[in-house]
């Protein structure tokens, strides 16, 4: 007999609970009865990992589920900033102001690293489980270790950390930490480093315009 999505979840949480909730507990993450979603909350920022699941996926015959867990990044201050720098356009934010990062976690791991969970079963999903806490251990943790801070976004930009989806609106919130940091030349430098051609310049003018509007109010001079 076929089992229903209800039922899989169900066996998903429970895997959860016995398996990932108290690996992830010592790193600070806490899911709540019922839930897919770690949250850590840091003084800064807030760090999910999420474990998507996508049930009788078509792209995997014979699999009751698919496991794709992601990472993801939020900062209520720094969303407000970046709405205001986009005139409230939230488009140039994908749709979604709230996040700052959302990627599979995948992305954390050295390219070559082949990372696909599928099960089908209570033992199977368990075993899938258990090789997703590894992988999180070894990939993941690192990752948000170093992105606990908004400086610490700041630095993965200037390093062009390999390990984040640099998606165009990351950009925007970097120049909203050089925003609340106080540091409008910096603002100014990254949207003329991450908008740099004549196409991105117009699209994301506006931005440009919000940031001279705050010089004019402060008293900053571009660098």
């Amino acid at each position: 007999m076929m089992r229903d999505k209800k039922e899989i979840k169900e066996e998903l949480i429970k895997v959860l609970e016995c398996v990932a909730d108290e690996v992830l507990k010592k790193h600070g993450f806490k899911r709540r009865k019922g839930s897919l979603t770690y949250i850590r909350r840091l003084e800064e920022l807030r760090q999910e990992i999420v474990m998507e699941a996508y049930f009788f996926p078509k792209y995997q015959p014979g699999a009751e589920i698919h496991i794709s867990p992601s990472l993801r990044l939020f900062d209520d201050l720094l969303s407000d900033v970046a709405l205001k720098l986009v005139h409230g356009n939230k488009r140039l934010l994908a749709n979604s102001p709230e996040t700052i990062l959302n990627q599979p976690i995948e992305f954390a791991a050295p390219k070559d690293t082949n990372a696909r969970w599928f099960a089908s079963g209570y033992d199977k999903i368990k075993q899938c489980v258990l090789g997703i806490v590894l992988f999180i251990e070894k990939w993941v943790i690192p990752l948000l270790d170093d992105l606990k801070t908004r400086e610490d976004l700041v630095r993965a930009y200037e390093s062009n950390d390999k390990r984040l989806l640099k998606q165009r609106h990351w950009y925007i919130f970097i120049v909203a930490v050089k925003v609340v940091q106080g540091d409008l030349g910096g603002a100014f430098a990254v949207w003329k480093s991450s908008f740099d051609s004549p196409g991105l310049k117009k699209r994301y003018a506006v931005i440009f315009d919000s940031l001279a509007q705050l010089e004019n109010q402060v008293g900053f001079i571009k660098s």
